[in-house]
């Protein structure tokens, strides 16, 4: 199963985005970016497309990917 990250408002309510992420079948995998209001989730594509209309304090919901630079 693919990973994203969950991207929340700075009121959003953590535990209930948690929670919204469980009932659609995700999986926690990584929170220590909590205070940037970030979590790290793995679910399927179809869940992870449907997962922003389910709570409004979700900003983005993005693939888990590596990001790179390039220098000038």
């Amino acid at each position: 199963m693919p990973k994203f990250i969950v991207s929340l408002q700075s009121n959003a309510d953590y535990e209930a985005a948690k929670r919204d992420i469980e009932k659609q079948g995700g999986s926690i995998v990584d929170d220590s970016m909590k205070i940037l209001g970030m979590i790290t989730v793995q679910m399927s594509d179809q869940s992870a497309s449907s997962l922003k209309s389910l709570n409004s304090g979700i900003i983005s919901v993005e693939p888990d990917q590596e990001v790179t630079i390039q220098v000038a």
